[in-house]
């Protein structure tokens, strides 16, 4: 065993600059480029499995359907600011196995501060730069929907989802709203140099009748979940 009787000053100093630069090394972490979350280019594609339920009024059980949607950057255009917009097409099928068939398109604008994804005629306000566990935004003031304030959390971490690990991601909330006779719930991943990798919404009624008010029973709704299965670049 080695005792330590005495250090001089200079000792002590020294030993504390080792300290400090080896404490710096590990505190120390790679910058990342909050555009990298959602990264776009043509040929750049997504093939996700999705889930859905929907729930009507007087019906025992939820009508459960299944399929797969590919999202493929088709082709972009630049206006005179410099803004870029990126069509996307969506395919879909029913089982890995059958031929993809194309069932829309839809454009995301690329600008220095956010993301906004045209879909189905409506403008979303999807991400908000730079990513930052303190940004809030409203992701409906492009469109005419009530305001939904969306925020950022875990930013930066590992995450498993489906049979895919990736090692930074972060989590978009985009509504949380619950209370005993609804539930609207709408959330999404975004993984480092890949994309979107899961995208979760509710929207559900519930019970309120004297004799099940306050129980979950969902009364009528629907819940929808894209997972990521595979992407890539063609």
């Amino acid at each position: 065993m080695i005792n330590f009787t005495h250090i001089s000053r200079s000792g002590i100093y020294s030993f504390l600059l080792i300290g400090l630069i080896v404490s710096c090394k590990h505190d120390r972490t790679e910058p990342v480029d909050s555009y990298s979350y959602y990264p776009l280019e043509i040929g750049r594609f997504l093939i996700y499995d999705v889930k859905e339920e929907v729930y009507s009024a007087g019906q025992a059980n939820p009508v459960k359907k299944s399929w797969q949607e590919k999202d493929e950057v088709d082709r972009v255009s630049t206006d005179e600011k410099g803004i870029s917009t990126y069509t996307i097409s969506r395919s879909r099928r029913n089982i890995a196995t059958e031929y993809w068939q194309k069932e829309k398109e839809f454009t995301v604008q690329k600008y220095p501060d956010k993301l906004l994804t045209n879909i189905d005629n409506q403008t979303f306000f999807s991400l908000a730069y730079p990513v930052d566990s303190k940004v809030e935004w409203n992701g409906n003031s492009y469109n005419s929907l009530d305001a939904q304030n969306y925020h950022y959390e875990d930013l930066n971490k590992p995450v498993q989802v489906g049979a895919q690990s990736f090692d930074k991601a972060l989590v978009v909330v985009e509504r949380k709203d619950t209370s005993i006779i609804n539930r609207y719930i709408g959330v999404k991943q975004y993984a480092l140099g890949v994309g979107l990798i899961s995208d979760d919404q509710t929207a559900f009624e519930l019970c309120q009748s004297e004799d099940c008010i306050g129980s979950g029973k969902i009364e009528s709704g629907t819940h929808r979940s894209r997972i990521i299965v595979e992407f890539g670049k063609r």
